[in-house]
C-alpha cells in the first residue's frame, strides 16, 4: 500500500505504515465521512526476512487468521468508551484487514520517553484504563496484553486501550490461537500466564496494570534481568519491590495497592473497579490547575474540565490538523423497513447464487449489526441475513470469519428453533461450520463428523426439507466425497430429494 492509494472504493492511505508483531497499520481517510481511520492488515514476515523486505510475507496460518477474526469481534463488541470502534472489515488481495477509529495521540511508552507524569497525572491515566477494563471484564473478556504500548493517551487527555489480538473470552472452551506460546509481553505478563495458565481471569490484566503503574511512578520496570528467562522467573518467584522503597514519600495506600496488584496469587489482586476506587483519591478535581511542568497530552484534562471521567464519553479523538469534519453516524430511525430489507436480502442472495459477492451483500453486511440490535438475533429476517453475510465471507475466502459467524448463529438458534424454517437455518449454519473447517485445518478429521451429524439431523427434524438446505448438504457433500468420504456421503445423501 502506498500513500494516496484508495482501496475498497472508500479508504485513502495518507501516511506510511507502522509495523509490529502480526500487523501493519496505516493511517487513512474514510472518503465517505472524512473521518481519519486506522487500517490494520494482518501480515506475517518470514523469520529470515532481511531489513527493507517488508513486502514479502510468509503464509498466514489458520490460527493467525482466527486471532485476527477474534480481534475484529472484540472491536465490534466493545468499541466505544475508550476502545476504538470498528468501521469495516474485509479482505484485500487475500490479506484480511480491519478499519477502526484513529486515535490521535501517543502510547504510554512514547509518552514516557520525554515526560515524567505526576502522581495526579498517573492516577488520571490508570483510573481511565481501569474503567475501560471494568467494561471489558464485564463482557467476559481478558485482554492479556496490558502494557504501555497498548495504552493510547489521546490529544484530549482521554485514554484508549488497543490491540485485542490476543484477547480471550474467559470461557474454558474458547480457542486460544496462540500456537503454544505464552501470550503477552515481557515485563507485563502475569505469573499465571508465564506458567501456562490457559484460562486466565481478569486478574491477569490487573497484574499488567500494576506493572504499568510501577513504570509510570518509578520510571523503571518491576524487574530487569540479563535475559527474558530471568525476568519471567522473577515475575513468578521473586516478590515485587515496593514502590515506597523506590520513591519515598508516596501517599499512604498507593504502594500497598500496587503491591496487591502485583501479587503472585491472582486471587489476592483487586478488581478493576476496586483499584479504580482506591486511586480515585489521587484524581484532580474540576478547576484544579494544570500539571507543572506541562504534559502533552495532559491526562488530567478530562477530570479538571469535566465532572465525569472520560470513560463516560465514548467519542473518539479526531486527527489533528486540517479542517475537522464530523463523524457521520447512522441516526435512529434509519434502519430500513421490513420490505426494503427483504428486497435487499433477495438481491444479496442472487449475487451469492452467482458465487460473486457484490455491493448488495456488502451493504447487507453493513446493516446487519443495527437490524440485529433492533429486531433481535433470532428474528427470521435477521437469521436469513446472518446466513447470507456468513456465506459472503466464505465466498471471499475468509474461512475463519465465516466459520465464526456460522458457529454463533448455530449457537443462537440451538434452543430458539421451533419450526421447519428455524430447523432448516440451524442445520444450514451447522453445515457452514463444517464447510469452513476443511480449508481452515486442511483436513476433514473434525469437519466430516460434524457434517455427517447435521445431515442425519436433517432426516429426523425435516422429513420434507427445504430445497435450499438439501442443495447445501449436497454441495458440501460433493467436497467431502473428493476428500475420500464418497461411500459415506452417497449413503447419507441417497434418501434426500433430488434437486
Amino acid at each position: 500500500m502506498e500513500r494516496g492509494q484508495v482501496f475498497a472504493e472508500r479508504f485513502k492511505i495518507t501516511h506510511a505504515p507502522k509495523s509490529g508483531g502480526m500487523g501493519t497499520v496505516y493511517r487513512a481517510e474514510d472518503l465517505t465521512t472524512g473521518q481519519i481511520v486506522a487500517v490494520k492488515f494482518l501480515v506475517r514476515p518470514p523469520r529470515d526476512s532481511a531489513p527493507g523486505r517488508g513486502d514479502h510475507y510468509g503464509r498466514l496460518t489458520p490460527n493467525e487468521l482466527k486471532r485476527f477474526e477474534r480481534e475484529r469481534d472484540m472491536h465490534e463488541q466493545l468499541g466505544g468508551h475508550g476502545i476504538p470502534r470498528l468501521i469495516a472489515f474485509d479482505f484485500l488481495g487475500g490479506r484480511p484487514y480491519l478499519v477502526t477509529e484513529f486515535i490521535d495521540g501517543k502510547n504510554l511508552r512514547d509518552f514516557l520517553e520525554s515526560q515524567r507524569p505526576t502522581l495526579t497525572a498517573t492516577a488520571s491515566i490508570i483510573v481511565q484504563l481501569l474503567r475501560i477494563l471494568e467494561r471489558v471484564h464485564a463482557k467476559g473478556v481478558v485482554h492479556r496484553d496490558i502494557k504501555p504500548q497498548n495504552v493510547i493517551l489521546a490529544e484530549s487527555g482521554e485514554v484508549f486501550l488497543v490491540d485485542f489480538g490476543i484477547a480471550l473470552p474467559d470461557d474454558p472452551d474458547a480457542t486460544r490461537h496462540t500456537e503454544g506460546r505464552t501470550p503477552g509481553s515481557l515485563g507485563y505478563k502475569a505469573p499465571e500466564i508465564i506458567l501456562g495458565e490457559r484460562n486466565p481471569t481478569p486478574a491477569a490484566d490487573i497484574y499488567g496494570v500494576g506493572c504499568t503503574v510501577f513504570r509510570l511512578v518509578a520510571g523503571d520496570r518491576v524487574f530487569n534481568g540479563a535475559s527474558e528467562h530471568i525476568i519471567e522467573q522473577q515475575h513468578c518467584d521473586t516478590p515485587a519491590p515496593r514502590l515506597d522503597d523506590r520513591i519515598p514519600g508516596l501517599p499512604p495506600g498507593l504502594a500497598d495497592l500496587v503491591a496487591r496488584m502485583l501479587a503472585k496469587n491472582p486471587r489476592s489482586r483487586p478488581s478493576a473497579s476496586g483499584a479504580a476506587a482506591a486511586l480515585a483519591l489521587l484524581l484532580p478535581r474540576p478547576g484544579d490547575p494544570a500539571p507543572d511542568p506541562a504534559l502533552d497530552p495532559d491526562p488530567t484534562v478530562p477530570f479538571r474540565m469535566n465532572t465525569d471521567a472520560p470513560a463516560a464519553t465514548p467519542t473518539a479523538v479526531p486527527a489533528r490538523g486540517g479542517n475537522r469534519r464530523p463523524v457521520v453516524r447512522r441516526q435512529v430511525g434509519s434502519i430500513p423497513n421490513r420490505n426494503a430489507f427483504r428486497a435487499l436480502l433477495d438481491e444479496a442472495e442472487q449475487e451469492l447464487a452467482r458465487s460473486v459477492p457484490g455491493p448488495r451483500a456488502e451493504r447487507l453486511d453493513a446493516m446487519l449489526k443495527e437490524v440485529r440490535g433492533s429486531w433481535g438475533a433470532c428474528d427470521p429476517d435477521v437469521v436469513r441475513a446472518r446466513l447470507v453475510c456468513a456465506d459472503r465471507l466464505r465466498y471471499k475466502g475468509d474461512w475463519p470469519g465465516a466459520g465464526g459467524r456460522y458457529r454463533l448463529l448455530a449457537r443462537d438458534l440451538d434452543g430458539a428453533k421451533s419450526g421447519t424454517m428455524e430447523h432448516g437455518r440451524w442445520l444450514e449454519a451447522l453445515i457452514g461450520v463444517a464447510e469452513c473447517m476443511v480449508p481452515e485445518e486442511d483436513s476433514t478429521d473434525r469437519a466430516f463428523p460434524l457434517w455427517e451429524a447435521a445431515v442425519r439431523r436433517l432426516y429426523v427434524l425435516l422429513p420434507s426439507p427445504p430445497e435450499r438446505v438439501v442443495r447445501r448438504a449436497r454441495e458440501s457433500g460433493d467436497e467431502f466425497a473428493e476428500w475420500g468420504h464418497r461411500t459415506a456421503v452417497e449413503a447419507l445423501l441417497g434418501g434426500l430429494p433430488q434437486g
